[in-house]
């Protein structure tokens, strides 16, 4: 462990190491620093969680669950665009801590799964509230506030697994489905698909399967099966190139994405040879058919040729680190599934 911990911070940029040695040398408790990077776990983890579940259960409507305020303090921070972060996209990027436990406590059904028991989890946000205003307002932590938080993380491991395991547990879609999009992706229906598919699996070695999962608040006992429309749901259109790489970065960027991009839940990639972009079944079937024709020519045009150079893979959550929030490389949501027993989400 020590000589992990070693590399870690060897491996940090100078100015990032320079700066927390001179901060604890000039007043700032090392704790401050310890608790502070536990909570940043806790809350990104929250927002990434109330996202995709109000997304899987709203679709288009899913920000109406949101304070008013996020979008005035977005719109505020676009105005310094040269101060602009990754982040600047996301709405919940915008949203105080106290107003995502409000989301959760309002729509608690869909959270439940990935959380705790609702009465223990009401008594540990109280906690959970103060040592957030102490991490605002640059108090010195209490003597427990570190081992609290880490003790939370690990109560959390378990909701964690299970909520990224449900998203990850993807079933092929047959074509029996009567379904907008069923029809046009699977049944090959849509001009796009009738172009591409045997193109791309003939001329680049790329394969192309549309799947859906559900998420855990959703009863597993059903008649019939999800169809677009259906909360709860989500596509997963999903691609493999055999023999090749996604230049991500450029796919991500390329602007034939700007009208399109609200449609996505998430975007996830585990390395250069897959691509996953998923939607919720609540999206219109036709604008979520049409994103993926564009996806998919774009996963062709941006593909890597010849061998996929080796730091492509041991570099690749680097180099596509500062993309949109929406896009997930070798993240929890990624790569953990039913199969990544044992593993630790938080470390803690």
């Amino acid at each position: 462990m020590e000589k992990e911990v070693s590399a870690d911070w060897v491996g940090l940029p100078n100015d990032v190491r320079s700066a927390m040695s001179v901060a604890w040398r000039n007043g700032m408790p090392p704790s401050a620093s310890a608790l502070y990077a536990r909570w940043w776990q806790l809350e990104t983890w929250m927002r990434s969680l109330v996202y995709v579940e109000l997304r899987a259960a709203y679709g288009p409507d899913w920000a109406s669950r949101l304070p008013k305020f996020p979008e005035k303090r977005r719109l505020g921070d676009q105005a310094f665009r040269y101060m602009v972060t990754p982040d600047a996209q996301a709405l919940l990027a915008y949203t105080d801590a106290t107003n995502l436990f409000e989301i959760i406590e309002t729509d608690w059904p869909l959270f439940e799964d990935a959380l705790l028991q609702k009465a223990v989890w009401a008594g540990r946000t109280v906690e959970l509230r103060n040592i957030r205003n102490r991490i605002g307002h640059c108090r010195r932590p209490h003597a427990d506030d570190l081992s609290r938080l880490e003790q939370t993380l690990r109560d959390l491991e378990g909701g964690a697994f299970r909520a990224a395991a449900a998203f990850n547990r993807q079933s092929r879609v047959p074509k029996a489905w009567k379904d907008p999009l069923v029809e046009a992706w699977v049944e090959c229906q849509h001009e796009t698909a009738q172009r591409l598919i045997e193109h791309a699996r003939r001329k680049y070695d790329t394969t192309f399967h549309l799947l859906c999962s559900r998420r855990p608040w959703v009863a597993s006992t059903q008649a019939t099966p999800p169809l677009s429309g259906t909360g709860g749901y989500v596509w997963h259109a999903t691609w493999h190139m055999r023999n090749r790489g996604l230049n991500f970065r450029d796919f991500w960027e390329d602007n034939a994405w700007d009208a399109l991009r609200e449609t996505i839940l998430l975007v996830c990639a585990t390395g250069p040879h897959t691509l996953e972009i998923s939607f919720p079944m609540l999206e219109d079937p036709a604008a979520v058919a049409t994103t993926i024709g564009t996806a998919f020519d774009l996963v062709l045009h941006h593909q890597l040729r010849g061998d996929v150079p080796q730091d492509a893979y041991e570099r690749w959550s680097e180099i596509n680190a500062d993309l949109d929030p929406r896009v997930q490389t070798r993240s929890t949501w990624s790569i953990v599934d039913d199969s990544t027993k044992p593993i630790s989400i938080f470390g803690a």
